[in-house]
């Protein structure tokens, strides 16, 4: 009977054991998904943005006057020359005020000439030639006023370059100061980015600039900053401008254009700092150890292992300084490092 309770209880031992070890299995074997990033050296500090490239010299072409489009002569896309007519408005109205005005400023100059003449020879007074004079002078300006409303019915291009954006069509009415197209001249571009609340500090950093436009991969153009707003827009971050100032970068051999994509890497050097920065939320204290560490992810297998480190100070609210432990271009886990453990496949969230 006692030997019968032994073997019995060896076996649910055994079972036990077998039961944990394949729970222990089941639990390494779940995939968990994670978020990574390239541990950021102190002392050679590399940021990558997306940007996108604008013209340096553009317009939102409007009338002064209102009225139903007659003529709408350009698209999106489209090349015009300086002095083409973009659109017009009915030229009616405006054509019938400017012949009424004109008549009216030549029976008032001719008057106005008249009394002249009678008033050098005293047939009439002073008085009644400077009313004579008033009612040209005002004839003068309601007649030029019409002749530049008539003219304003045609939307000139001020500047050679392309439509990049057309927002009326042909046979709506339009107010003063509607945007018709939006001209640019693609001779001089720029290249715009916002730049993170958490970053702002980097423009007060000597740093090296470059660019890579989406069409050309692998090739970086030295740039510099060329101006920067200095407060937030609802709280996005702040834009910056920069010039491309690369000698080998020419804008009709590379075929760059208004709209185009691009990457904008900014580096910075810092010679006396050495160790990491490493988001707050990377960091963690192993339970069995009680040692500071974080996740390293390895590309070629798609897991993780634990890496002891050792910490300094904050950096900032939300990273801290790495003295040692890491080394360049290691990937470490920022989210999801509760749920992992040492060896444990993930996957990458982008």
């Amino acid at each position: 009977m006692k030997s019968r309770w032994i073997i019995t209880a060896g076996l649910c031992a055994i079972l036990g054991l077998s039961c944990r070890e394949k729970q222990e299995d089941v639990y390494q074997q779940i995939t968990r998904p994670v978020r990574v990033v390239p541990v950021e050296s102190l002392g050679v500090m590399e940021k990558i943005y997306t940007g996108t490239v604008e013209a340096e010299k553009y317009s939102k072409l409007s009338f002064s006057i209102a009225g139903p489009l007659v003529e709408m002569n350009v698209d999106a896309g489209q090349k015009v020359s300086k002095s083409a007519i973009i659109a017009a408005i009915d030229p009616l109205d405006y054509d019938l005020k400017y012949q009424a005005n004109k008549a009216a400023y030549i029976t008032a100059k001719l008057q106005m000439e008249r009394n002249e003449r009678l008033l050098a020879m005293q047939a009439i007074s002073k008085q009644e030639y400077e009313m004579a004079e008033a009612d040209f002078i005002s004839a003068r300006s309601a007649y030029e006023t019409s002749r530049n409303a008539l003219e304003n019915t045609r939307l000139r291009a001020p500047f050679e370059g392309f439509v990049e954006e057309k927002y009326v069509e042909n046979y709506q009415r339009v107010q003063p100061g509607e945007p018709i197209v939006k001209l640019v001249d693609p001779a001089h571009l720029e290249v715009n980015f916002i730049l993170p609340e958490t970053d702002v500090r980097l423009v007060r950093e000597r740093m090296n600039i470059a660019v890579e436009f989406d069409i050309y991969k692998g090739k970086w153009f030295e740039a510099k900053i060329k101006e920067f707003v200095d407060a937030s827009l609802e709280g996005a971050g702040i834009p910056v401008r920069l010039t491309i100032t690369d000698s080998t970068f020419n804008r009709i051999r590379n075929q760059i254009y208004p709209g185009f994509s691009c990457k904008i890497r900014l580096k910075i050097s810092r010679p006396g700092d050495h160790g990491y920065s490493v988001p707050l939320s990377a960091v963690f204290k192993d339970l069995k150890t009680e040692e500071i560490s974080v996740w390293l992810y390895e590309e070629r297998s798609g897991t993780v292992r634990r890496r002891k480190i050792e910490v300094g100070h904050l950096l900032g609210m939300a990273s801290i300084w790495v003295i040692s432990g890491l080394r360049d271009r290691e990937v470490i886990v920022v989210d999801g490092t509760n749920y992992i453990t040492n060896g444990q496949e993930v996957t990458v969230i982008k």
